[in-house]
């Protein structure tokens, strides 16, 4: 009995050693972006000063009766400046603080974009609603680009966070900067915007990332500083966003950080990781690999594809259901024009469609591409297979992580084979295997 209990305690003591898997240090080093953020189009909204004191941003957007709370700050020297204007950058960093609180004040002297007069901002970068003490102002001359501005967090001199600050063309698309000039006129209380030309797009530069090469699998994880206070722990606030290796736009789909609970994780290509620790200013972040775990982000071989609908890329755009071809094998391959393989994918994929349209059904979903591209590509290169285009959803709804995504269906939409490439399937229909 004794030597029973002993084998079997040998035993669950075995499993649970090979069960565990090494903790990989994650070094995050690279500035992305994600693509909610960069479908935002946000921007820094510029007022006319008017007076000493200052109307709270609070309220912008919001309908409410209530009168916004105001505030006078201590004004620079600025002697010499024609036009004067300010603006409220977005600080997550001061939540805690009674008068404009959550916003960082920026005083803006010669905003009227003048070619001999550079526009000087003065920022109030120690926090104190006094723009006297913050040194000499930072210029923004009409020919630049963009200007990065970097903040620092009062409660930790260590956590950083970064805007990047740009204008808009003369020449940008009228309609939309009118739509901007409408939404502030009407939402900035008594404050008087100056309009979207003379305000600043807004990039925030809150989004880290860093690359693993994990078995046959490379990917990229990045943490998103959600409320923009230079740390990237935030419990319930701060985000996970996994994507292709090395791509710059990670994908939308972010996993709330919840180390407390160890409830922090993601899934990868059938593998599922935990994560065990992110260093608070983002340096790095540990993961872990869990064998034992039943992942739920995979397509099951055998059984049926989930319906989706998808566009083509006619003018207008006509939806197309999946269920359209469930009566006989079917290849789904999901690309983007900048993938690994791609010239030899299209090669392989126009041999099926020449050769084997008798035996399979092939549709190639693009994302990320404007319809009228991907006509010209199709026009340019004699494509001679179906070009449609698909969507965050269905690409959610196909696990995919990383492009390009092959899968084999059978009849009635029954998945085969999934991360199939155009040349093993061309492979396998040589073979008389499908």
């Amino acid at each position: 009995m004794r030597l029973r209990f002993l084998l079997i305690s040998l035993l669950v003591l075995a499993a649970k050693i090979s069960a565990q898997t090494p903790v990989h240090k994650v070094f995050l080093n690279t500035i992305v972006q994600d693509e909610k953020g960069k479908k935002m189009q946000a921007i820094v909204a510029v007022y006319k000063y008017t007076g000493p004191a200052f109307e709270d941003p609070s309220g912008i957007g919001v309908e409410t009766k209530k009168e916004a709370a105001r505030f006078t700050p201590k004004l620079p020297n600025m002697q010499g400046i024609s036009d004067t204007s300010y603006a409220y950058i977005f600080f997550g960093a001061l939540q805690s603080r009674n008068d404009l609180k959550g916003y960082t004040l920026m005083l803006i002297g010669n905003n009227q974009r003048s070619y001999n007069k550079p526009a000087l901002l003065w920022i109030d970068k120690n926090h104190n609603l006094d723009l006297s003490d913050d040194g000499a102002p930072d210029t923004f001359a009409s020919s630049a680009n963009e200007k990065d501005i970097t903040l620092i967090n009062p409660s930790n001199k260590n956590a950083k966070y970064t805007i990047n600050l740009s204008r808009f063309s003369f020449s940008y698309n009228s309609k939309y900067l009118g739509m901007l000039d409408d939404f502030y006129k009407e939402n900035s209380g008594k404050k008087k915007f100056v309009g979207a030309l003379y305000s600043f797009k807004e990039m925030r530069l809150n989004t880290i990332a860093g690359d693993l090469k994990f078995e046959n699998d490379s990917f990229r994880i990045g943490l998103k500083d959600v409320n923009c206070n230079g740390l990237y722990n935030d419990e319930g606030i701060d985000q996970i966003i996994v994507g292709d290796y090395q791509t710059y736009v990670l994908p939308d789909n972010p996993i709330n950080v919840n180390l407390q609970s160890n409830k922090t994780w993601f899934e990868r290509n059938g593998k599922r990781f935990y994560v065990n620790f992110i260093e608070p200013l983002g340096a790095y972040m540990s993961i872990q690999e869990d064998k034992n775990a039943k992942t739920k982000s995979s397509l099951v071989l055998g059984s049926k594809l989930k319906k989706f609908k998808f566009l083509s890329t006619d003018k207008p755009p006509k939806k197309i259901s999946i269920k359209k071809y469930k009566k006989k094998p079917l290849y789904i391959y999901v690309w983007r024009f900048d993938q690994a393989g791609f010239t030899e994918d299209t090669a392989a994929l126009r041999i099926i469609a020449r050769d084997y349209a008798d035996r399979i059904q092939l549709i190639t979903l693009n994302y990320g591409e404007k319809p009228t591209e991907l006509k010209s590509f199709n026009q340019r290169n004699l494509i001679n297979w179906f070009i449609g285009q698909s969507t965050q959803k269905i690409n959610e709804s196909l696990f995919l992580d990383q492009f390009p995504l092959g899968l084999l269906m059978g009849k009635r939409l029954k998945i085969k084979q999934v991360k199939i490439s155009p040349a093993d399937l061309l492979n396998l229909l040589k073979n008389q295997q499908i």
